[in-house]
Formats: C-alpha cells, structure tokens, sequence
C-alpha cells in the first residue's frame, strides 16, 4: 500500500486492521498538512463541517507557508474517510498537490471537545 508516495509496510496495516476496544471501535489521532491551493477556498470552513459530520474532533488552521496543517481525532474508520477527503477532494476550488500525514496512533481518549478552526 502506498500512502503520500511512500510504501507503508503491511506490519502497519495490521497494527490498525480490524482492531477494537471492548468499549468499542479503536480510537486513532493523526498530524495532517495539505498542500497546494487550500487558503483562500474556504479549506477549513469546509474540513471542519466534513469533520463534524463524520464525528471527528480536532483542529485545523492555515500554515505561514500557505498549507493547510491540523489534527484529527476519531474513530479509524472516519478518520480514513476523512483522510480520503483531505488528498483528493477538499473544498470547491480547492487544488490538493498532496496531503502528509504524521504521528498516528493510537489512543485511549480524546484530546478536544469538537473540531475547531483556529486562527
């Protein structure tokens, strides 16, 4: 499986594969930077509804070097979903180059209370 042009090792794939809690489904955060034309499209107007509908929470804001940066919280399977979001669609008029993600993990319980927009 290839994630950002990078090859993400099936023993990665496995770690997150089918896995849940006895309480439920696996919680899981990830760092996300989205690059290409992203400002100025109302990006994160439209990531922080696309989160809110998907039941993420977090947070997301535009970077000085003109990129979208943020952190999602969630279930894996919405979190995926909304990985989805973020490479290949993103707002009306936005034009995605390529979308990094970094630092997922695993998690026992949220960080944020719902997802916001920073400023």
């Amino acid at each position: 499986m290839y994630l950002n042009n990078f090859r993400v090792s099936s023993s990665f794939n496995d770690l997150f594969k089918d896995l849940h809690t006895p309480s439920g489904p696996t919680l899981v955060s990830v760092d996300f930077e989205v690059y290409g034309n992203v400002q100025g499209v109302y990006f994160n107007k439209y990531c922080k509804d696309m989160c809110l509908n998907l039941g993420l929470r977090g947070w997301v804001r535009n970077s000085r070097k003109g990129t979208v940066v943020g952190k999602i919280q969630g279930e894996k399977e919405r979190v995926d979903d909304m990985a989805m979001w973020l490479r290949l669609q993103g707002s009306p008029g936005s034009r995605i180059e390529h979308c990094a993600f970094r630092n997922w993990s695993i998690i026992d319980g949220y960080d944020f209370r719902d997802f916001r927009i920073l400023y």
